[in-house]
């Protein structure tokens, strides 16, 4: 349940700051005092959309605070631990709004996005708004509400889930028939372009070893150059022999050594050095030797190439994914090629989901009929005690066959508001007022069935009034034996019956109007309901009636 509130300058509420109970709460207080304002703030934070202009004047921005206790939640629990956001028993949502139009939304001091606000507010509070009654008369409103009841969740997440595989087979389906018209087409050019991969016949590995052969063949003619000149230099030329003037100059040293001993080291080295020149001279014939030049090969390799780069470039596509590229297009052939095998291996899939979805979706009709039985039955009682006395409530479900993600029932909420009055569509109803009171007597049946254990009920009894609103102050106050129940209303009747009372004033300081929100002392809620019954002028009288409603509620 929600625990405490905090709010910011929001609206005309510059600082609001409050613990909550169990029970039922009833908000007071004068017209365009701000009651409205403190739900707005809690739908706000809860995910919906968030004007600018919100932000109180003279102020940056806005900010509210929602702290739950979610012990007793564990739908709430659970979505937060899936999220890594569970923080023990207590869930704070935050929200602040900018004056630019920013927001940034938190749960439990986690920055998340305003969807995953929304999904966890369904989970924590559920709002009834005095133009309930106005989206009741839709069918699809009516399929929710009845479900809500009847705890048709996970079924519908099973019926949902069965009609997505379903229409996605389908539409495989659809699309592959639309394609029948250009096969003939499609399967030339695949077999002509897998023809042109297949004669090219890439081995892996080829193109690199190609590029490394191009390279050493291009280079050949200049290397024989090379190698020509070294052996030149080393030991062919005449003027320019390294060999031979080593082998002179170790013979003269020689000579030298016997007319004068020379140092061993001074001939070693002029030995190794002859003995490496021979070697070198060795090394160079065996490379020169090896050397191949071939304009022949080289043209052929360069025109291979070619036609490797020429077939990448016409499939537009990089050479080393050519042989994924031939795989793919053999594929695609073959779907082509046996377009009426996986049709109909698609038909038998689509078959085989349709039958499952059905199994769901018969559970589903069973289920909500016997719902709508219990719920029409207890409408119908609730609508005696709403000044429709012998009135009648029906639920009508029909099972068509035409599969929706909700299932394949058509349902419609039905009443006859007074006795002798044919039966016909709740959008029928020709009385404001009689729409009203159904409304409210369906949503407070239906709301002691929801999930949530914080209900708020915003004037929901406009229009209502005499033994009526009391009749709903105490379904109200009954309903806040399970849960807590948050209900702003003009109406004594309505406001007596609740286990405590919030009021809410404005004030003016320096020419700014604010916006404050108080529990009341039994002497000053007296006084409140008093003011509710007699208006302006109070007498003695109207709080003895006041006090009178009071200890009726006990």
């Amino acid at each position: 349940m929600l625990h405490h509130l905090h709010i910011k300058n929001f609206a005309i509420i510059e600082n609001l700051d409050m613990e909550l109970t169990s029970g039922m709460t009833v908000i007071t207080g004068e017209t365009g005092a701000g009651k409205s304002i403190v739900i707005d703030a809690l739908d706000i934070a809860l995910g919906d959309r968030a004007d600018p202009k919100m932000v109180r004047h003279g102020t940056d921005k806005a900010e509210i605070n929602l702290s739950f206790d979610i012990q007793n939640i564990p739908l709430a629990k659970t979505w937060l631990q899936d999220k890594s956001l569970l923080s023990e028993n207590d869930c704070i949502v935050r929200r602040i709004i900018t004056r630019e139009g920013r927001s940034r939304n938190f749960i439990n001091g986690t920055a998340v996005t305003l969807q995953q606000v929304r999904e966890l507010g369904t989970l924590l509070v559920h709002v009834h708004g005095q133009h309930q009654h106005q989206s009741l008369i839709r069918r699809d409103e009516q399929r929710y509400l009845l479900d809500c009841y009847g705890h048709h969740q996970p079924l519908l997440k099973q019926a949902e889930a069965c009609y997505v595989l379903w229409q996605d087979t389908e539409k495989k389906m659809t699309q592959l028939l639309g394609q029948n018209q250009d096969h003939s087409a499609e399967i030339t050019l695949l077999t002509y372009q897998i023809e042109e991969l297949k004669t090219l016949a890439l081995q892996p590995g080829e193109c690199e070893a190609l590029f490394a052969e191009q390279k050493q063949l291009s280079a050949s003619e200049g290397m024989t150059k090379t190698l020509e000149v070294c052996l030149a230099r080393l030991c062919e030329d005449p003027a320019f022999n390294l060999l031979e003037q080593s082998q002179l100059l170790q013979r003269d040293v020689e000579q030298l050594h016997k007319i004068y001993p020379l140092d061993d080291n001074l001939r070693n080295l002029i030995n190794e050095a002859t003995i490496a020149l021979g070697e070198a001279e060795g090394e160079l014939q065996v490379l020169s030797e090896r050397i191949e030049i071939n304009p022949e090969r080289l043209q052929t390799v360069e025109h291979r190439l070619n036609t490797i780069h020429d077939i990448a470039r016409k499939h537009k596509i990089k050479v080393e994914a050519l042989h994924e590229h031939q795989t793919l297009l053999e594929r695609q052939l073959n779907e082509l090629e046996n377009t009426d095998i996986y049709l109909e291996q698609l038909q038998q899939l689509s078959e085989k989901q349709l039958k499952e979805y059905q199994i769901i979706a018969e559970k589903l009709t069973k289920k909500r009929l016997t719902a709508g039985k219990k719920l029409q039955k207890l409408i119908t009682g609730s609508m005696q005690t709403l000044g429709m006395v012998g009135g009648t409530f029906k639920i009508i479900i029909d099972a068509e066959n035409n599969p929706k993600a909700h299932g394949q029932d058509r349902i419609e909420f039905q009443v006859s508001a007074n006795p002798g009055h044919p039966i016909q569509p709740l959008s029928k109803v020709a009385s404001g007022g009689e729409l009203a009171r159904m409304s409210l007597a369906i949503q407070v049946i239906t709301a002691q069935k929801d999930a949530t254990p914080t209900l708020i009920f915003d004037e929901v009894d406009v229009g209502i009034g005499g033994g009526t609103a009391e009749m709903i102050g105490k379904l109200l106050r009954k309903l806040g034996q399970n849960a807590q129940v948050l209900c702003i209303t003009h109406l004594p009747q309505v406001a007596s019956q609740g286990h405590h009372h919030l009021h809410i004033g404005k004030t003016t300081q320096n020419k700014t109007t604010l916006s404050n929100l108080r529990f009341l002392s039994e002497e000053e809620r007296i006084h409140e309901i008093a003011r509710m019954v007699g208006g302006l002028t109070i007498t003695e009288q109207t709080i003895a009636h006041a006090k009178e409603m009071l200890t009726c509620s006990d």
